[in-house]
């Protein structure tokens, strides 16, 4: 049996999962600064002061929304042999090391080029929809990007130091005592995507020089990827999903680390932002399949939850988190897809916060008779139990 644990995020992603036996603990994004220095600080001390270290952390990719809060914890936890709130065994994250072969040491600039970069790294990571400068949130921005504080606390990084990808091409596969994570997405395709569309981006705002060693700048650019709402207005009217799905098309989202976790007879599908053409692709090679637990793409997005993905996968335990800010997620239509489908145990939808969408489910009755409870406001571990009790 296993426990997840849904943090309060504001519109972004931070779970906690750890093995009842006490085998494997494992962080999955960490939300904004305030997410972390609020909820998340207090809960890995805890974790720590009972013997438990973070045998995984996954940085999904690279929205402020998933990776800000890495920043207050890295650089608070210090080096990685002799950490300040916890032992960390392994991170994944791609950064723009792992894309590109690094070179040694920093090129020079001109003096336009310095300003460029300086200015890029003042902005850092987009607070959350509602920040009001909380001086955590301040803090989260500045400094060190993610991937500059692993190489500079010399955690064990995508296996080694950072220059192995993480997807398609590169690490496929991770075994832990007990464990198997075995990463589905990002495709090789959208990992060089989102190296030519920084490149393009960092040409156009007008760097001249070589790119060299430009992790921060990178991570503080893709950020700050600029996304059209317009299509969300659609998916928000209540049609069917297979009325108002329509494929996103952020770059950053595209690169989405998406994986399985294997752990205590219990088999945990978590989508980060990915596509659902590419989680698709990737599933089909099983077959329809039942997670013990699924984290859903994209908040509950319409552009990130497809029909033809709800053919291959099911659960009893979905997760949705996000507070709606921003974008308005999540999409009813999501929902109502989720428990339309006929099954023969309950599905249980777990909300972090209380939606618009939510309490709308609370109302529905499932097209297919299915049985489902609705759960906002989840604060408490989730017990989840292995294959055999579906």
């Amino acid at each position: 049996m296993v426990e997840i644990k849904s943090f309060p995020a504001k519109n972004g992603d931070a779970f906690l999962v750890k093995a009842t036996n006490g085998s494997f603990t494992m962080l999955v994004d960490c939300g904004y600064g305030e997410t972390f220095q609020q909820h998340v600080h207090a809960e890995l001390e805890g974790l720590a002061a009972s013997g438990h270290a973070l045998d995984l952390v996954v940085a999904t990719h690279i929205d402020a929304d998933h990776i800000s809060g890495l920043l207050p914890f890295f650089r608070q936890n210090g080096q990685a042999e002799d950490p300040v709130i916890i032992p960390v065994r392994e991170v994944l994250h791609n950064s723009l090391r792992s894309l590109v072969v690094p070179t040694k040491g920093f090129p020079a600039y001109g003096t336009d080029d310095a300003a460029l970069l300086n200015e890029i790294r003042r902005r850092g990571y987009n607070p959350p929809a509602s920040a009001t400068d909380l001086p955590q949130e301040i803090s989260a921005r500045q400094g060190s990007s993610l991937a500059e504080l692993l190489r500079k606390g010399g955690y064990r990084w995508n296996t080694h130091d950072g220059t192995l990808t993480v997807g398609e091409a590169g690490l496929t596969e991770l075994r832990l005592p007990g464990v198997r994570v075995k990463v589905i997405g990002p495709s090789q395709l959208r990992l060089e995507v989102l190296k030519r569309w920084w490149i393009s981006e960092i040409r156009r705002l007008g760097l001249v020089g070589s790119l060299g060693e430009l992790d921060d700048v990178f991570e503080f650019l893709c950020s700050n990827e600029v996304i059209d709402p317009g299509v969300h207005l659609l998916a928000a009217s209540g049609g069917d999903l297979a009325q108002v799905y329509f494929p996103d098309d952020s770059v950053t989202n595209g690169s989405s680390i998406a994986f399985v976790t294997e752990v205590e007879a219990c088999r945990l599908l978590f989508l980060g932002d990915a596509y659902a053409e590419d989680m698709v692709t990737a599933l089909k090679q099983n077959g329809p399949t039942i997670f013990n637990a699924i984290k859903v793409a994209h908040h509950g997005s319409a552009r990130n939850t497809s029909p033809e993905l709800l053919t291959l996968v099911d659960s009893p335990h979905f997760f949705i988190s996000t507070n709606g800010e921003g974008h308005q997620h999540p999409d009813f239509a999501v929902l109502k897809a989720i428990v339309d489908r006929p099954a023969t145990f309950r599905r249980t939808l777990h909300f972090n916060y209380s939606t618009e969408a939510s309490r709308s489910l609370k109302i529905y009755r499932s097209k297919s008779g299915a049985g489902f409870l609705v759960v906002e406001n989840q604060s408490d571990w989730v017990a989840i139990s292995g294959q055999n009790s579906i």
